[in-house]
């Protein structure tokens, strides 16, 4: 029915066709009545909200055609902050200045219902004419006579916005009835200031399911019809902002403005302008002046700023820090708006005033970067140019200044002249973070401003051009990152050109790519052009093309693109950018980042194209993780990601590159990125650096005998660090070798005993320090226009001051002299006391409301933090006596802890009665609800229309109570004699409604107090440690053998007794799903035999506290004034001849016998067991627990087993808890769970590993097992013969040693004619006789080591020779023995046991061979036995080798390189490439050449790609093979000039059998 209304309404309007333009004609005034309405707070009756209301008059005359003057009368101002609806609004008085300004008449223009430009004089402030401008915008109207309904971009305060109207008629009245809809969400140009969100990102994809921050305007218009257009007689506004958008989870504040302009009539006396210039004051849209620098918590009035800066300062400065006081915050808050208003000459003076008093100093240089104005940019930069400030000063300063400064052009060239200045370019460290702030200040300017200019870009593009001319490293990358934080596109060009020179290494390439990585997020089309183009050349090296593939994902590639990259990585041959693109597309398709789901969408049909073996790599290969999550109704997210950048398989990766970014109110920003390169920190470290240059040229003369060799490039010694935080970087460390030769001669040249020295004496003497540290942690602001030209604001602001003091004096005995030494020192005994009393105060503010200089009406909560813990610490250290001794206990009793409180209040109040504000809290204790049924209404004059139908609404009232919490909850710690409570006060509106935002309205706090417990006085905390044989002197309650009666004992012995038969009998039992669980790899006898052996072994044992003192013993106690004792006591005890450990503990407490006891046995390596057993004399509660290793079929395996008699009822409680959610957990892992039934009260553990990468797991609970096969671990376990025999007869250090280095090292052996290469790649292969072979070495310019190898005939073992530092030795077997030679002498190797003058190369025995072990030149070891030999190379030497063993750089796909870097498929011809065709050697590498005819008839000339071995001119071959060759073809008309050199420049490429010579026959003549 109301839809047939509607049409009919529209069709009578449409019918009649009237002049719809709104006039202001004629010689008459017309006189309006106007009222405007701002609140603030949620719309719920019953809760306070704060507001203020305008009445006045309005007149409007004509000046001359289109002009008009508007004059504003009998303005009223109202304050509201109370209870709505039922409380009043308060009259202000306006002051004198504002009163005559509101009714100095102004002048616009106006046309065709459109309001033009604004006229005012010079004494009108920009705050009035805003004023006058909300009044205006009620007249701009766009009416259309030939429409109805339309939707049109219409200009008004709050800039240009979507708009939709629709025309009416009142039949009644005859009347035109217009209503407008203004979408303030949807502005093309909205009028908007923000302070403190430069960094924000403003998320698109997060708000099309919602918006945190959301406003709409409509307009209800009667106009009258008059000869010349239309006449407004009433027009009605409503306009509401609410954030968040939380009404799917409860409710939103609000900010609610209403305005009504009623005609009142028309007179003949006209408004008159003053004597005064008019000047033009802009549009109708709203304009900013000084809205930023009034405070949004507090109204402030600014008389005379140097005299209130000076006030404030002397509060704060001459404040005792003993404890801070909560105020303090808000008291430098203060201090900083007082400063902002302060001009330069106001600052200076203060400076010159109090900057030779420290405590006034130090205040102005803190509160400096937070008033971030140009005058204090300027002061910075003058008193540092004329030396006043200290480097630390001044970087302490200028860190923080850089992004809390307004960047405005001014500040920028400000700080251009500071950062570019001859004396901030000459001091290191101070030049790269004022660089660094350069490019931050750019970005912070050229993200408001509409183009970025030129000239702020092109001193660093000079600076750029001019170092990259220099080819200076250290400069080119520093400037690389400054273009990364200005982030601007026009800096595309210079970073091209970095990257176009080869010349330059590979961490200027990298840092040029991440650089365009920041400027992707601006321009996404000509960095993905770059960085795609990077990417697809292979010829680059990978970790380049890693950091390429990491920058194009942030160009939000489309998902063409994306499904093109998964096609080219399935022909990817590098491992390495194969695992990071893979891993990077996997959690990408996973993701739930709402800026991230149409990548996201894209992954998920790419990663069906990649092959499932990648899933296998391990993570010594690079990868990529990412962990995000959103949610929606919230808007809140977060997203972690890590990108692991690996090059040769190390277990050190070469860099790390981790970010958080974080998603909030429809925005997102990359709170922190931290980038770490390691290259070349672990051979700077481990390898000599001794090398000998004999060596060097002994290499070299073999290496002529390779083709085309090329040495790789050295890998620099090199770690660096980055650091950004919102998207900016602000500090990085490079480390080279001039760093690192630095730190070496620091710390050896006596400079750290030097400073020992200072600091042991200065404790001597006393040491008192007293630090304070004030921060603006957070100044967040949005202010915006609304309809009635007062600024509204939403804010967030949090001050802190930290205070830490400390008291330290040391007795040291003898007192330290001059001349102190190492030596000296571990003699003394040291006293130590101090007194730390650490304290901070924290104040945050969320603001949202109308706030101008001289009115404010705001909701604001408010929250406080206050935390004190004064401490006092004693300790002793005896070196001689190895004790150590620490006694703690609070300086006071009670300790307030810390104190919380946050509330919620509505304020209001104008700058004449600042200390007048009246504030209230938004929840009272009662709330009458009203609950309507029908069309709700509200009070007041500007309330809405109640239900147009006549029929009234039907109010149904309740009143409802809150209920205040208050709560104590203390806990009593008898054993340390304190007693901790925490009181808990609570009063909110959740009484109206149970939501999260009803919840926490009101008032709530914390308060935790420390006091001492009741009974008899504690003085302290007292741990003390002894080593060696004073231990058992030490402990304080005595334990002996009669402590467990002769039951227990048995007791004991019998459960580990037990535990060892069981293990016997199953290993013969079935075995678990994955294998069969038979033998132990390590030697044993039968199993009766040791089952019996056992038993007598446990059948004679004694408790270790029995035969042996304490290894130590560790006090913990109460120090109490009756001198009773409290606390426990624990001692270990190590009996090495039969392999027992026990560890006691037990209360020193005279009546408690409480102990836990843990006895452990070691019967052999590979089987140990143990026994926990707790409570009243240690029998109350048990568990045991036993560990076994050994063998299913070939593979090693652990079986864990662990099983309890009884527990207490609390583990068991949370232990079924944790079991709830295992399946769910399971099935997230990718684990089988099977329901069967175990044994109940054990758990076991079996771990198979099928091989050093991968594992097959079974978890046995009483109600289920879990398995998963195929896990794939992170590094290569150490399970093989060369770690166990190199651990077996070392101690615990040595073995953990010994398994990290064979875990580390990369391994190549050959067995037979099968040879295995380090990437554990195997092909069969026939070495040639007579011939050295290159099996490994050291391919860089350095070679540090290289290893060869012969063999004379077919029975040969092979005879190994290895070049190493200045000796070459010989390995090779001869008459049934294994021979060494030294240098050309032989040595018996009866005895063998050779160590290098160095120390760093030994040659020792080795089981039934020889091993030779260079760690520090990249050799780890070198294994030779009869019929087999082995090479072990160290993890740092990865991707630096090369031989026949390969580069170990776990590139299996890339595995076959000749010396000249050629790529062959055949490992043959790999093979023979690397023979030493020379000396001894009877063959040649030759290029193999043959023609044949082609199809067309021509003859063509073919040439093999890779030469092969033939035999010398005049030799005769005894012994040959046959491998597939490929060959080049080529007409037989062309010139090649060097035939062993083929590319695919070719024509033609054939595939034939070729024969090669293995061995030859060479009379002596040909010799």
């Amino acid at each position: 029915m109301r839809a047939v209304i509607m049409a009919l309404t529209i069709a009578l309007v449409a019918s009649h066709r009237v002049n719809l333009v709104p006039v202001l004609a004629g010689s008459q005034t017309y006189v309006y009545k106007y009222e405007a309405l701002i609140f603030s707070g949620l719309h719920q009756e019953g809760l306070a909200r704060a507001g203020i209301k305008i009445n006045a008059k309005v007149f409007i005359s004509a000046v001359s055609e289109n002009t008009y003057l508007f004059k504003l009368s009998h303005v009223q101002l109202f304050e509201y902050s109370g209870i709505w609806p039922t409380d009043a609004f308060s009259p202000t008085k306006l002051t004198s200045a504002l009163a005559t300004q509101l009714q100095i008449p102004i002048k616009f223009e106006y046309n065709n219902g459109a309001v033009g430009r604004i006229f005012a004089p010079s004494e009108v402030p920009t705050t009035i004419v805003n004023l006058h401008r909300g009044v205006l915008n009620i007249l701009q109207l766009t009416l259309k006579n030939n429409e109805n309904i339309y939707e049109i971009e219409e200009a008004g305060v709050q800039g240009i916005c979507k708009t939709q109207y629709l025309i009416g008629e009142n039949e009644k009245t005859n009347n035109i009835v217009v209503t407008k809809s203004r979408d303030l969400t949807h502005c093309n140009e909205r009028i908007v200031k923000d302070v403190g969100l430069i960094y924000m990102e403003n998320c698109i994809d997060c708000q099309e399911e919602g918006r945190s921050l959301s406003g709409v305007a409509t307009y209800n218009y009667i106009i009258n019809q008059t000869p010349d257009g239309v006449q407004i007689t009433e027009a009605r506004l409503q306009e509401i902002h609410q954030f968040p958008n939380l009404y799917e989870i409860g409710d939103a504040t609000q900010m609610e403005i209403r305005q009504i302009l009623s005609f009142l009539e028309s007179i003949e006396t006209p408004v008159n302008p003053i004597s005064a210039e008019y000047l033009a004051c802009g549009s109708l849209q709203y304009e900013f002046s000084t809205e930023t620098l009034w405070s949004n918590i507090q109204l402030m009035r600014i008389s005379n700023p140097q005299a209130q800066i000076v006030d404030a300062l002397n509060h704060l400065a001459t404040t005792k820090l003993e404890e801070v006081h909560l105020d303090l915050p808000l008291k430098f808050i203060r201090l900083i708006q007082f400063m902002r208003f302060g001009s330069l000459d106001d600052i200076e003076g203060i400076w010159a005033q109090f900057k030779t008093r420290p405590n006034f100093r130090k205040w102005i240089l803190d509160a400096l970067p937070s008033v971030g104005s140009f005058v204090a940019l300027k002061l910075i930069k003058k008193t540092f140019l004329a030396g006043d400030l200290s480097i630390l000063e001044f970087t302490q300063v200028l860190l923080p200044m850089v992004h809390m400064v307004t960047a405005d052009l001014d500040t920028v060239k400000m700080y251009s002249g500071l950062v570019l200045s001859h004396k901030v370019q000459q001091i290191p460290g101070v030049r790269e973070v004022a660089m660094l702030g350069y490019g931050t200040m750019i970005a912070r300017y050229c993200a408001e401003a509409p183009v970025c200019p030129v000239e702020l870009l092109k001193p660093i593009h000079d600076i750029a051009a001019e170092v990259t001319a220099k080819a200076d490293i250290a400069a080119i990358t520093l400037i690389l990152k400054v273009l990364g934080n200005a982030g601007q596109p026009a800096s595309i060009k210079p970073i091209r050109k970095i990257l176009s020179t080869s010349a330059f290494p590979l961490k200027v390439q990298v840092n040029a790519i991440l650089a365009l990585k920041v400027i992707a997020k601006k321009e996404h089309k000509q960095v993905q052009e770059v960085v795609l183009q990077i990417f697809l050349n292979k010829d680059l090296h990978p970790e380049l093309r890693m950091i390429s593939w990491i920058a194009l994902f942030e160009t939000k590639p489309s998902i063409g693109l994306v499904a093109n990259l998964a096609r080219t990585l399935q022909e990817e041959t590098n491992l390495q950018v194969a695992g990071l693109a893979y891993s990077h597309i996997k959690a990408l398709a996973k993701s739930t980042s709402p800026d991230l789901a149409p990548i996201a969408v894209a992954c998920n049909f790419a990663i069906k194209m990649f092959s499932p073996k990648l899933d296998t790599l391990s993570y010594q290969y690079s990868k990529a993780f990412l962990l995000d999550g959103y949610q929606n109704p919230l808007m809140i997210g977060a997203a972690g990601s890590a990108f692991i950048i690996n090059d040769a398989a190390t277990i050190l990766p070469r860099a790390v590159v981790a970010k958080v970014r974080a998603y909030l109110a429809g925005a997102a920003a990359d709170v922190i990125e931290v980038g770490v390169r390691t290259e070349g920190v672990q051979e700077a470290l481990l390898k000599s650096q001794c090398l000998n240059e004999d060596r060097l040229v002994k290499i070299k003369q073999v290496l002529n005998a390779l083709k085309e060799f090329k040495a790789m490039p050295n890998k620099q010694p090199l770690g660096s660090i980055y650091m950004k935080f919102f998207g900016q970087e602000i500090a990085f460390l490079d480390v080279d070798k001039a760093v690192v030769e630095q730190a070496t001669q620091f710390a050896s040249g006596g400079y750290l005993s030097e400073l020992a020295v200072g600091a042991l004496k200065a404790l001597q003497n006393g040491i008192a320090f007293q630090y304070a540290k004030p921060l603006l942690v957070a100044e967040v602001r949005r202010i915006f226009p609304s309809a009635a030209g007062v600024p509204l604001e939403l804010g967030w602001l949090t001050a802190a001051v930290v205070a830490v003091n400390l008291k330290v004096k040391a007795i040291i005995s003898p007192p330290v002299t001059e001349s102190v030494s190492v030596a000296h020192l571990m003699k003394t005994d040291v006293k130590l006391t101090a007194e730390v009393s650490p304290s901070a105060a924290l104040q945050t503010f969320a603001i949202m409301g109308m706030n101008t200089g001289f009115i404010r009406a705001t909701s604001m909560a408010r929250g406080t933090i206050h935390t004190i813990l004064p401490l006092k610490v004693e300790a002793k250290i005896d070196i001689p006596k190895a004790n150590f001794k620490i006694q703690a206990f609070p300086a006071v009793f009670p300790v307030h802890v810390a104190t919380a409180r946050f509330n919620m209040s509505a304020a209001a109040g104008h700058i004449d009665e600042v200390d007048a504000e009246r504030s209230i809290p938004v929840s009272p204790e009662r709330v009458v609800v009203q609950e309507t049924r029908g069309s709700p209404g509200s009070a007041g004059d500007l309330t809405p229309e109640t239900d147009r139908s006549g029929v009234p609404p039907v109010m149904e009232s309740e009143l409802r109570t809150s209920v205040p919490l208050h709560k104590t909850l203390c806990a009593t710690f008898p054993h340390i004699g304190i007693k901790a409570c925490m009181e808990v006060m609570s009063c909110n509106a959740a009484f109206i409604q149970n939501t999260p935002i009803y919840n926490m309205i009101g008032q709530h706090g914390v308060h935790i107090t420390i006091a001492r417990a009741n009974g008899p006085a504690v003085e302290g905390l007292e741990l003390e440690v002894q080593v060696g044989p004073r231990a058992a002197k030490m402990l304080l309650k005595e334990i002996n053998a009669n402590t467990e009666t002769p039951k227990v004992r048995r007791s004991i012995l019998h459960k580990l007794r037990e535990i060892l038969e069981n293990g016997q009998r199953n290993t013969n039992s079935s075995s678990p799903r994955f294998f069969n669980y038979k033998t132990l790899f390590y030697p044993k006898s039968s199993s009766s035999s040791s089952s019996r052996s056992t038993k007598s072994y446990l059948s004679k044992a004694r408790f270790p506290r029995e035969s042996v003192p304490p290894l130590f013993a560790f006090n913990t106690q109460v120090v109490r004034v009756d001198h009773k004792l409290l606390g426990y006591q624990l001692a270990a005890y190590l009996d090495k001849p039969t392999s027992r450990v026990q560890i006691i503990v037990a209360s020193i407490a005279e009546k408690d016998n409480w102990k836990m006891i843990v006895d452990g046995v070691l019967l052999s390596k590979h089987k140990a067991a143990a026994k926990i057993a707790w409570g009243a004399q240690g029998q109350q509660y048990s568990a045991t627990v036993k560990v076994e290793t050994g063998h299913s079929d070939s593979s090693p395996m652990v079986h864990l087993k662990v099983k309890y008699e009884k527990m207490p009822s609390l583990i068991l409680t949370y232990a079924k808890r944790l079991s709830k959610n295992i399946p769910a957990a399971a099935q997230m892992t990718g684990f089988s769970i099977s329901n069967a039934k175990n044994y109940k009260k054990q758990l076991e553990l079996i771990m198979l590993f099928q091989t050093e990468k991968n594992l097959d797991i079974i978890i046995k609970m009483p109600a289920m097992t879990l398995s998963k096969s195929g896990l794939v671990l992170p590094i290569a376990l150490p399970f093989t013969s060369e770690a166990i025999y190199s651990s077996e007869e070392q101690d615990v250090t040595g073995i953990i040693w010994t398994l990290y280095v064979v875990a580390s090292s990369a391994k190549c052996s050959m067995i037979r004619n099968t040879l295995t290469t380090f990437n554990n790649k195997k092909y069969k292969y026939e070495a040639p006789y007579s011939c050295y072979q290159v099996l490994a070495q050291d391919c860089t310019s350095e070679h540090k080591f290289m290893v060869l190898m012969r063999k004379d005939n077919v029975s040969d073992h092979g005879h190994l020779n290895i070049k190493v530092a200045n000796i070459d030795v010989e390995l090779f077997y001869q008459k049934n023995a294994i021979k060494f030679k030294m240098n050309g002498t032989e040595v018996p190797i009866s005895h063998l046991s050779y160590k290098h003058s160095t120390g760093n190369i030994q040659i020792v025995k080795k089981g039934q061979g020889i091993s030779l072990y260079a760690p520090e030149y990249g050799l780890q070891e070198v294994f030779y036995a009869t019929g087999q030999w082995k090479i072990f190379i160290a993890d740092w030497m990865r991707g630096q080798t090369c031989g026949l063993c390969g580069h170990a750089d776990g590139e299996i796909r890339q595995e076959y390189r000749t010396p000249s870097g050629y790529l062959t498929k055949c490992p043959l011809s790999f093979a023979q490439s690397w023979v030493l065709t020379a000396e001894r050697c009877l063959a040649t590498s030759q290029t193999v050449k043959y023609e044949r005819q082609m199809m067309d008839g021509h003859n063509s000339k073919c040439y093999s790609v890779e030469p092969v071995l033939r035999c010398l001119p005049g030799c005769t071959p005894v012994r040959s093979s046959h491998i597939a060759l490929r060959f080049n073809c080529m007409p037989s008309s062309s010139i090649l000039i060097h035939p062993e050199i083929q590319s695919s420049k070719y024509e033609k490429e054939d595939l034939k059998e070729t024969e090669v010579h293995v061995a030859c026959h060479c009379t002596k003549g040909c010799v």
